[in-house]
């Protein structure tokens, strides 16, 4: 494994203060905020609730989110509200600087930092990667793009199924976690999915949706995904993941491995779309997280979701590559100058995800994890506990946790992960189906 960056490297944030909007329901999001306030960065946390993060007041006390320097509770889903939590009675920011890793808060973080003229990736960069139309608008006919129709109208479903072609995929304009994505191989699937997908009319985060479906062509390729790091408009690359996804129609990731195993050519021509789809929207600066097709014809972007990854992709970049993208991207939010990506990597790694069995279900027990762990460079990482309802969407909050490896290449990590992963035990009991977007402990969400 490469080693990890020195310290000295991230004295920038001496003397900083950081407004972070919400937080990912990842572990390492919780640690990376104790980290970077370990190298003097003071946090300015605002949530908008804490029954996001906490089942009740007993588990949000012994939260690590309530370890920062400042929390405030505000609208976050208002762009005035949390300007309010962070200017004084002059309007004057209180801060040197904000950002967020949720999706559902990127454009708002973006927006207030140009209100008050703080670091900024860019307010238009952020709404235009975040709806998924307005990036394939902005694309055109580049040759990364793929064809594709907003339906905002039954009316016109036909009509663009026919010029699309099959099969399609339906999502949702602006979501994450593969929420409501629905593949079409047959034009008497396709009612019903569009129904399925117009019907979802909130983020899940509770913002209002109206209701529009994206229409793409399916492209049946292996995927991969780019995790970068934009400064002063350049963008600098940490390293390509190979994603390993179920059968479709569910689109649940699988796998992950890093770096992926591609030809210099492939890899090339990977990270120049990914760049080149950075500097058309104006992304001006901080990670993204891209995701794309590598087809016969060349790369096709899938996603370009400027915010740092989840499932252990960044724990992956760090024990490969030796920097932590969690401590740059927050450099960069305070207008400091982080160590740019070296492109050095040393070994491989590797996560698989464990799923319960398909359908509602009541969690009974999950064991062997500490035989999965008695192999050599290996994590088990859980997200649900006996006694929970498990959320039945087919999407990634499915996950029951995750198994995590390191080894002396991608492949032997795979192999590694694989073989715990088959050490583990998921038991589970029928329960009635609750809710299609909420769940009854919350904070299980930590995937």
């Amino acid at each position: 494994m490469t080693s990890v960056q020195e310290p000295s490297a991230y004295e920038g944030f001496r003397g900083k203060r950081l407004a972070l909007v919400e937080s990912m329901l990842h572990a390492v999001f919780y640690d990376e905020i104790a980290a970077a306030r370990r190298h003097g960065l003071r946090v300015h946390l605002l949530i908008r609730d804490r029954e996001w993060y906490a089942a009740d007041e007993a588990a949000w006390r012994d939260h690590p989110l309530t370890e920062v320097d400042q929390l405030t509770f505000v609208d976050t889903h208002s762009a005035d509200a949390v300007l309010e939590a962070i200017t004084d009675e002059h309007g004057r920011p209180l801060v040197d600087g904000i950002t967020t890793f949720s999706d559902y808060h990127t454009e708002i973080a973006a927006q207030v930092a140009e209100k008050l003229g703080l670091p900024s990736p860019g307010a238009n960069a952020i709404a235009t990667a975040n709806h998924k139309p307005s990036l394939r608008a902005a694309l055109g006919d580049s040759p990364y793009n793929v064809p594709y129709a907003l339906v905002t109208h039954p009316g016109e479903l036909a009509e663009a199924a026919a010029r699309i072609g099959y099969p399609l995929v339906l999502k949702p304009p602006a979501e994450a976690i593969s929420y409501g994505v629905v593949l079409v191989d047959h034009p008497a699937e396709l009612t019903a999915a569009y129904d399925r997908v117009a019907a979802i009319r909130q983020s899940l985060r509770g913002q209002p949706r109206p209701g529009h479906v994206l229409m793409e062509r399916y492209i049946d390729a292996p995927e991969v995904s780019v995790e970068s790091l934009t400064v002063d408009g350049v963008t600098h690359v940490y390293g390509v993941t190979a994603k390993y996804l179920c059968p479709p129609p569910t689109f649940l990731e699988a796998a992950h491995t890093f770096p992926a195993t591609l030809d210099p050519v492939s890899r090339a021509e990977v990270e120049t779309a990914v760049t080149e789809v950075l500097r058309v929207i104006g992304y001006r600066q901080g990670p993204c997280h891209t995701e794309v097709k590598c087809t016969a014809d060349g790369p096709k972007i899938v996603e370009v979701n400027p915010r740092l990854p989840a499932g252990c992709l960044t724990t992956m970049v760090r024990d490969v590559c030796g920097s932590n993208p969690h401590l740059d991207a927050k450099l960069l939010a305070v207008g400091a100058r982080p160590p740019l990506p070296s492109g050095r990597q040393s070994g491989g790694a590797a996560v698989v995800m464990l799923y319960p069995p398909p359908g509602p279900a009541v969690l009974e027990a999950v064991d062997g994890v500490t035989e999965a762990e008695e192999l050599p460079g290996v994590s088990v990482s859980l997200f649900a506990h006996p006694g929970e309802h498990l959320w039945h969407r087919i999407d990634n909050s499915g996950r029951v946790g995750l198994v995590y490896a390191t080894a002396a290449t991608p492949q032997d990590a795979l192999d590694t992960a694989t073989r715990a992963a088959g050490r583990v035990r998921i038991t589970v009991a029928p329960a009635d189906a609750g809710p299609d977007d909420l769940h009854t402990d919350i904070s299980r969400q930590q995937r």
